[in-house]
């Protein structure tokens, strides 16, 4: 593996590779830590050339200003700024979560750079024919954001939509004490360290998203959507499910759950390579 940092135009992004052969964006979602694929990164670097990277204010890119709501323009220009700094002009896409959502983004508006893409549970209830029971979990957030704080916010985002309970919810905010020395502990740590940024300034804008979907059928970008097996949020699933037929695209189920290429990287790694080789 080998490392640097892409400049950007509104922030520097740091990033790694492995591998060689076609080139494959992996984009990461909440969190924002390319950490989150280095196992799955480092089983796909033996037929490809990786490429993974922190998102903007998140862990080791570091932005040139303060720190504003996402935008998705400005995070389909870091996925970009990536590429540029490596040399690629074309690149298969993957992306989990809010990095679904950018995987999106960059097939609707920069299908020139896409080769083919494989977005896994892009949170976009705007797909939804009724997504106002979705959207008042985060008015509710937005709600506690205002009145108690971003640690409130970030819990309840937790606890109602990931059902994770109370204890699992105090070692994400404070992992060190909690886990054993290893690279999953400094994943943990680092990422720690952005769930403010994440909670004041990104779940919002990632949930208020249009993903333009009659754009991405117009000019013809290869794409599949998926889902985990494991998936708690129901509607998670759904809005998989309801984007891919609205774009006449593969619904592939993958193990594990929302955070499958993290949770179960070896169970993953196939599922995605046999669904690239078709794309």
């Amino acid at each position: 593996m080998t490392s640097g940092i892409a400049p950007g135009g509104e922030c520097d992004l740091y990033f790694e590779r492995r591998g060689s052969g076609p080139p494959l964006l992996l984009i990461v979602g909440g969190g924002g830590d390319c950490g989150y694929y280095d196992e799955l990164a480092a089983i796909l670097a033996d037929e490809f050339t990786v490429l993974s990277y922190d998102r903007r204010g998140n862990s080791r890119s570091t932005l040139h200003g303060d720190p504003a709501p996402l935008t998705m323009a400005g995070q389909s220009a870091d996925a970009l700024a990536v590429l540029d700094a490596n040399g690629i002009a074309s690149a298969l896409v993957f992306g989990n979560s809010g990095g679904a959502t950018i995987t999106l983004d960059l097939a609707a508006h920069h299908p020139e750079r896409v080769t083919a893409a494989v977005a896994h549970e892009p949170p976009v209830p705007a797909v939804l024919p009724d997504p106002e029971g979705y959207l008042a979990i985060y008015d509710e957030m937005d709600r506690l954001l205002k009145v108690a704080g971003w640690v409130a916010a970030f819990s309840y985002f937790q606890a109602t939509l990931g059902q994770v309970p109370p204890p699992i919810i105090a070692t994400m905010l404070d992992p060190g004490p909690q886990l054993p020395p290893g690279p999953r502990r400094d994943l943990m740590v680092r990422v720690s360290r952005n769930w403010e940024y994440m909670t004041r300034y990104e779940i919002r804008s990632f949930i208020d998203y249009r993903p333009d979907l009659g754009a991405i059928t117009a000019n013809g970008t290869r794409i599949a959507l998926g889902h985990g097996a494991d998936t708690i949020d129901a509607e998670a699933v759904r809005m998989t499910q309801v984007a891919a037929a609205r774009l006449g695209a593969d619904c592939i189920v993958f193990p594990g759950g929302h955070t499958g290429p993290l949770e179960v990287p070896g169970g993953f790694a196939p599922v995605l390579r046999e669904l690239l080789h078709r794309r």
